[in-house]
């Protein structure tokens, strides 16, 4: 059965002992199909408000600056954004090798560096960090002077399934883990409490295992260790 809204419903349908739908029914579901249908969506909008950093769901983001002008709004989509990736692009011909731009406090820009944005003698430059606005946007300072690009990775709101063939972020391995939860809602809609517990208990420890494959990482360990040489000892001593 295809990874698809379809194939989903149709998955807890089975499971419930109700009558699936094709591609031509599917928009006209009734009843408990249409109850099948949100359940698919209610399961996977909990795996992805589980965590904010799921890999399927990352992001690059990408914006050319505006000479000029020091604050930034991030997409629509954006529900994280991890600000130790703020990095200007190179550019030759903006005089812009690429860089990282570390980030800057709000409190210690508004405290030292807020003037740019009002004081018209002062003039903008490459920018050299990045801060938070209170509003959950960016800044940059300085203010750029051209139209440099920067670049930040960042993790994406999910949308709802609709059409029949609208396939999930989450990979299709772990399709029985929505299915899981759909079902587990589908009998909490039917007013099942025992069903509803047994397969909530399996969705949360499918939830589970996934995060410890999925997030799971060995990060990189780089030696600060400095080797000196006898004579250099000798010299301490």
């Amino acid at each position: 059965m295809a990874y698809d809204f379809l194939g989903l419903t149709n998955d807890v349908l089975a499971r419930m002992n109700e009558v699936q739908l094709t591609s031509g029914t599917f928009l006209t579901a009734r009843g408990f199909q249409i109850q099948c249908k949100n359940a698919v969506n209610e399961s996977i909008k909990f795996i992805n408000q589980k965590e904010y950093s799921w890999p399927f769901n990352h992001a690059l983001g990408s914006e050319t600056l505006v000479a000029g002008t020091t604050r930034y709004s991030f997409p629509s989509n954006a529900k994280h954004v991890d600000f130790e990736t703020f990095r200007l692009a190179k550019d030759n011909s903006l005089g812009s090798s690429g860089r990282t731009l570390p980030l800057l406090d709000y409190k210690e820009y508004v405290d030292k560096y807020v003037e740019q944005e009002d004081d018209a003698t002062i003039t903008g430059s490459l920018p050299r960090f990045v801060f938070r606005t209170p509003d959950n946007n960016y800044g940059l300072y300085p203010y750029p002077d051209k139209a440099y690009t920067v670049r930040y990775d960042y993790y994406t709101y999910t949308t709802e399934l609709v059409a029949a063939a609208d396939a999930p972020t989450i990979p299709e391995q772990y399709r029985q883990i929505i299915v899981d939860g759909a079902t587990a809602f589908a009998y909490q809609y039917r007013g099942e409490s025992q069903q509803y517990g047994i397969n909530w208990t399996r969705f949360e420890q499918g939830i589970k295992e996934m995060q410890s494959i999925v997030l799971n990482r060995n990060d990189y360990l780089r030696s600060t260790y400095i080797v000196r040489s006898s004579r250099n000892a000798a010299t301490l001593l």
